[in-house]
Formats: C-alpha cells, structure tokens, sequence
C-alpha cells in the first residue's frame, strides 16, 4: 500500500469539509485526521489569521513534495496549507512573534500530533500544516476533541481546566510538563507527580502532586509573568524586567525558560532552573530568528515584549 511521508495511506476515503465558523472548504481524509486538521484550522482563523480567501486554502493532492520525490502528506489528505499566498513556501518570519506563539499553543491543544511547517529545521513551509503520529494518537485526539475520552473532568476552580493526577493524559499535562521543564509526552506518571509535588512545595502550597485550583492558579500566573518563589536560590537574582542573558540566574530566568517550553514545544525543552546557561541562549537564538528579532541569544526590551513577558 502506497503511503505519503508521515506514514498514512495514499489516496484515503476524503471529503470536501467546511472550516468550522468559515466559508472555507478544504478537501481532507475521513476519520480522525481531518477532524483534527479542522480544529486546527478553525483555531487558526479564530486566534491566528482569517481564512479570508478560500482560493489558496488547499488540501488533498496526489502529488510528490516540492522540489523532492517523496510523496507529500497532501497525497493521504493529512495536510493543509493555510493562506497560502501570504506565507509562500521557503520564505520565514511571514508570521508575528505572537502568532507564531498562538499556532504552537493551538498544536498543544491536540497534543503536537500535528506539525507546522514553520518549525521545520530546513525549508521553511509556514502555510503548511500536517499529521504527524500514528493513527492511535490522532484517534484519542479526535475523540476528545469531539466530546469524548477525556481522562479528568474539568473542576470549576481551575479556570476550566481539568483537575490533574497520575493517570491523567493529554494537552493539559503536556503543557505542565513544559511549565515543569520536563518532556512533554501528555502522560501524567511519576516524574511527572514528583515534579509536581517539588514546585507545590517551593510554592507553599499542599504538596500532593495533584495539579488542581491552586496548583493551576499558580501555573498560569507563571505562564502569564513572573511566578513568586520560583527561582534559583540565587543571592543576586536577576531583577523583573532587566535585560537577560548568559549568566543571568532568577525567577525572571525561570520565567522566560517556562514562557519558551509552553510556547514553542517543538525547540524547546529547557530545564526551567532559573540559569541562563548556552542551552537557553541557544533557545532564545531560535525564537529571535523566527520571530524576525536580531539573534543575538539576549532576551532584551524586544525579545522579552515577543514573548508578553
């Protein structure tokens, strides 16, 4: 059976679909593929870029990658292209600091089981959107996306979100393994639970490994800003909005360490330690370069304004 590059059968069962809250219809596979690309794409139009053309709105075509001989994910109808002729293929930066930010945090959502092309390491293909896990991830995707097989209940107290413990699974743990510096496999297990209980006890707060209300409050807080008492133990942290670089130590460090794992799940994987050492420059170069920043590895007025910190 013929299969295009990520893997998925050439040719599949595929339907003309209409982007949810659009007039948009993109030609996508049946099943839990498409579902999951159409999320993608209505949050996309809601909180990215309006689908505001539909003629360079693409999906299924049979046909090799550009400028390659391998067959393009286009083939199973696992790919969409996204206002196409606004982010021509090879060109980068076509996105801003904060879409590019708001695409990786809609990507988390379906637990990175698709990829963007502006996260590719070579050419760049920031219209580009395609699966990229098996098919049993993208179906435990689509079904909690389509009102099922979510493993925690969401608890009023938390701001809407679910209530986590071993055991849980999904986005939502994927995001606070980020915030933890951990990787990022949406699987709450024992590290994870262990890692939960250190920050609760940094923080005051009960230490029971359970990500519930309080535990979420001061997480987003974290995402949002600076997050009291999370440092380094350093006796001369580096000050709220000082300018950071290599050598800096803090909680403004662990901050933005956090902010860069959240945000941007596909380079960055920092342990969030509030040390500005070459692994967090080397992270930062990255941002600034797809952001259109100066990449100089300085988390500066500019850098840190990119990234709402």
């Amino acid at each position: 059976m013929a299969v295009s590059q990520n893997g998925w059968p050439v040719n599949p069962p595929r339907s003309s679909r209409t982007v949810p809250g659009t007039n948009v219809r993109i030609v996508v596979a049946d099943g839990p593929a498409g579902d999951v690309l159409m999320y993608v794409l209505s949050q996309f139009d809601k909180r990215v870029e309006d689908l505001d053309q539909g003629a360079d709105d693409w999906g299924y075509a049979n046909r090799p990658i550009r400028g390659g001989t391998a067959t393009s994910n286009h083939a199973s109808a696992t790919a969409a292209d996204a206002n196409a002729t606004r982010h021509p293929l090879g060109k980068r930066g076509t996105f801003t600091g904060p879409q590019v930010a708001e695409i990786h945090r809609i990507l988390s959502e379906v637990d990175n089981v698709v990829r963007w092309g502006g996260d590719y390491s070579g050419r760049a293909d920031e219209m580009h959107f395609e699966i990229n896990a098996p098919h049993s991830r993208v179906a435990a995707v689509a079904t909690r996306l389509n009102g099922g097989g979510n493993p925690s209940p969401p608890d009023s107290g938390s701001g809407g979100r679910a209530t986590l413990k071993r055991g849980s699974s999904g986005a939502d743990v994927a995001l606070v393994q980020r915030f933890l510096g951990l990787k990022a496999d949406g699987i709450f297990g024992t590290d994870t639970e262990s890692a939960v209980k250190r920050y609760q006890s940094r923080q005051g707060i009960t230490a029971d490994g359970i990500v519930g209300p309080a535990t979420w409050a001061r997480i987003t807080s974290g995402l949002g800003g600076a997050v009291p008492g999370t440092g380094g133990g350093t006796p001369t942290p580096t000050p709220p909005g000082a300018t950071l670089k290599r050598g800096s130590q803090g909680p403004a460090v662990t901050t933005l360490q956090r902010r860069l794992n959240a945000w941007y799940p596909a380079y960055s994987h920092l342990t969030a330690d509030g040390i500005y050492g070459a692994g967090t420059e080397s992270v930062v170069k990255e941002f600034q370069r797809r952001a259109g920043l100066v990449a100089d590895g300085i988390a500066g007025p500019r850098t840190l304004a990119a990234l709402k910190l």
